[in-house]
């Protein structure tokens, strides 16, 4: 394998084909320690691009069929997948028509998408998600957790006259992980199977027309990124030593440039191309790789 790539990247695909391409470039038989991460957003494509939901939906088998075949191949999921299999209050530019084909599709095969993935890159952790774990929703996942715990101790009667928990035992072990989240892939990856760490997952800013004080690792808007106060070292340190890599902020990197803060280690990525990350861990898109 060629030393200097690490990994490779591949941003919100809605429909678009520039995935293959770029996998092609790295055979299985000469690249088998290659990574490969999907950021997400596979289907809804944009008017304007001239991309049908009937071809999103084939591309998108494609891309589950081959990462059925290839292992190096990681699959996250964002905000354009999960409103598919979560019932959430409201949608984004969802295809109403082949809805229910659609959600078959992510039911049948679950198991292959997560919400993160993580990785050390010279010495260095590399943590992939959508939209990126800012230092609010950090806290609100903090503070939600503790709240949990809390509520644990306290009791009612229900309508039977049985004595029950406003946080019932079962549920207080991801309240703990919520509440110490570092955060980690494992930690993310566990919110997908809680029904209250979907709905977590679910919280949009009315940045993105929802009406949560911040948004999730599906959802941060990147004017969450760039707000002056949101010096993500200040409150959480844990997140200062890591790189964070995302997408779904196509606008906010000029369509085809993406935003790449080495001060802040994030980098939004959702620029229609792929990206490599090599093995002294810098950031470049593919077609600049020499």
């Amino acid at each position: 394998m060629n030393k200097e790539i690490h990994t490779l990247v591949i941003p919100d695909v809605h429909g678009r084909i520039f995935w293959k391409e770029a996998i092609n470039k790295f055979p299985k038989e000469q690249y088998p320690n290659l990574t490969i991460v999907f950021l997400g957003d596979y289907l809804d494509p944009y008017d304007f691009e001239g991309i049908t939901n009937k071809k999103a939906i084939d591309n998108f088998k494609e891309i589950i069929e081959l990462a059925k075949q290839d292992n190096r191949i990681h699959l996250l999921f964002g905000n354009h997948d999960m409103h598919y299999w979560y019932d959430a209050r409201y949608k984004c530019r969802v295809d109403e028509r082949n809805y229910k084909k659609i959600q078959d599709l992510f039911l049948q095969n679950f198991t292959m998408f997560n919400v993160a993935y993580e990785e050390t890159i010279n010495n260095t952790k590399y943590l992939y998600t959508h939209a990126g774990i800012t230092s609010f929703w950090l806290n609100h996942i903090k503070f939600m957790g503790e709240r949990g715990i809390e509520m644990n101790k306290v009791e009612y009667i229900d309508r039977l006259g049985q004595k029950k928990k406003k946080v019932s035992d079962e549920q207080l072990p991801f309240c703990q992980m919520l509440a110490n989240m570092t955060p980690t892939a494992d930690e993310l990856n566990q919110m997908k199977l809680n029904f209250q760490g979907q709905a977590l997952l679910w919280a949009a800013s009315f940045l993105r027309g929802g009406d949560d004080d911040c948004g999730s690792c599906i959802w941060a808007d990147y004017d969450e990124w760039t707000y002056e106060n949101s010096r993500i070292e200040s409150e959480n340190p844990e997140l200062k030593d890591m790189w964070q890599i995302f997408g779904h902020s196509l606008v906010a990197g000029g369509f085809d440039e993406g935003i790449i803060n080495n001060e802040k280690h994030i980098a939004m990525l959702d620029a229609r191309q792929a990206w490599i990350i090599n093995n002294d861990g810098e950031i470049i898109k593919l077609k600049d790789y020499k």
